[in-house]
C-alpha cells in the first residue's frame, strides 16, 4: 500500500512538473524584464532601440533589424515598452486578421489553455498568466490581432527583496 502512494504521488509529481505556472518566463528575445534601455546586450551585441514615432504607446521602441516573425506568424509591429526609468516591461506585437488563430494555438501550445476569456464588442480577448507574466491577446474582429506581453518585474523583485530581510 505504501509503494502504491509514493508510485502515484511520484506520477501526480512528474505531471504536474509540466504546468506552465512552474517556469517562469524571464524574457522576451533574449531581453531581460527590467533591464535598462541603455544597457541592453543581445546575443552580445548591444542593441540599438529606435522609437516608434507612429504608436500611440508611450515609450514605445523598435529594432530595426528584429525578425518580424514569431513562429509562422508575421507582425507587422514587434515593439518594446520602457518605464519612465527605462527599464523593459512590456512587449507590443501587432498582426493580421488572418494570424490570430496561428498565435493562439503558439500561445496554448507554451502555456496551455488561457486563464480568462472575455468577448467584448468586436473583440475576443485570451489571456494567460505565468508567474508575474502576463499575456494578453486580442483579437479585433476581421482586423487585426495584438499581443501584449506584460511583466511585473518590480514587484517580484520586492518579493525577493522582502522575503530575505535580515535587520530583524
Amino acid at each position: 500500500m505504501k509503494k502504491a502512494i509514493i508510485s502515484l504521488s511520484l506520477l501526480f509529481a512528474a505531471f504536474s512538473g509540466f504546468s506552465a505556472e512552474g517556469d517562469a518566463v524571464l524574457d522576451f528575445r533574449n531581453i531581460f524584464w527590467g533591464v535598462h534601455k541603455d544597457s541592453c546586450f543581445r546575443d552580445g551585441s548591444k542593441v540599438k532601440f529606435v522609437e516608434d514615432k507612429r504608436s500611440m504607446l508611450r515609450n514605445a521602441f523598435a529594432i530595426p533589424s528584429d525578425d518580424k516573425f514569431i513562429g509562422a506568424v508575421k507582425c507587422d509591429d514587434i515593439l518594446y515598452l520602457f518605464n519612465d526609468e527605462n527599464r523593459f516591461y512590456k512587449a507590443y506585437i501587432k498582426g493580421d486578421d488572418d494570424d490570430v488563430d496561428q498565435m493562439r494555438f503558439i500561445l496554448n501550445y507554451k502555456f496551455g489553455d488561457p486563464k480568462n476569456e472575455t468577448i467584448i464588442d468586436d473583440r475576443h480577448i485570451y489571456e494567460w498568466i505565468v508567474k508575474d507574466v502576463r499575456f494578453t491577446l486580442t483579437h479585433v474582429i476581421k482586423s487585426r490581432f495584438e499581443l501584449n506581453i506584460e511583466s511585473n518585474w518590480q514587484a517580484s523583485e520586492n518579493y525577493k527583496k522582502n522575503t530575505s530581510v535580515s535587520d530583524f
